[in-house]
């Protein structure tokens, strides 16, 4: 009898690429409601997400240099966690420490980690708000 070793994913429908269609912002933390609204469509923004690592690229470049970011997350029933982002450079990864960054607020990144209570997540649609944002994705087959 021969076994193989495996490695097999626990995030359900949220495995898969995903493509950000919509974001809704806060104007500010003290703001009730979103209401700022943003089309992503023209950004091509993919957050494709395996194992405990999320992928997310982008038409957008991140400091003219890459379209790629990867991040480390938690997922856990209705909270996703972005615990680390590194921006991926073709013969590197390099973290991103800062917790005040802008840089991946278009990705819908507020600072170098993000907390998302998951609004919706079915086999075609997911919606991820945070304090600031709400984001819509629906997702590719």
């Amino acid at each position: 009898m021969i076994g193989s070793c495996s490695k097999v994913s626990h995030n359900g429908n949220l495995d898969g690429r995903w493509r950000m269609k919509e974001c809704y912002s806060k104007a500010s933390t003290d703001d009730a409601h979103y209401t700022l609204y943003t089309n992503k469509m023209e950004n091509q923004i993919y957050w494709n997400f395996q194992l405990k690592l999320l992928q997310i690229t982008s038409g957008l470049q991140y400091n003219g240099k890459t379209c790629e970011t990867i991040c480390r997350f938690a997922y856990e029933e209705d909270r996703l966690s972005i615990t680390s982002t590194y921006v991926h450079f073709r013969d590197r990864d390099s973290l991103i420490t800062d917790p005040n960054t802008t840089s991946l607020v278009e990705l819908g990144i507020r600072g170098n980690a993000s907390n998302y209570h998951i609004k919706r997540l079915t086999s075609t649609e997911m919606i991820l708000c945070s304090d600031m944002d709400s984001l819509i994705f629906y997702q590719l087959h």
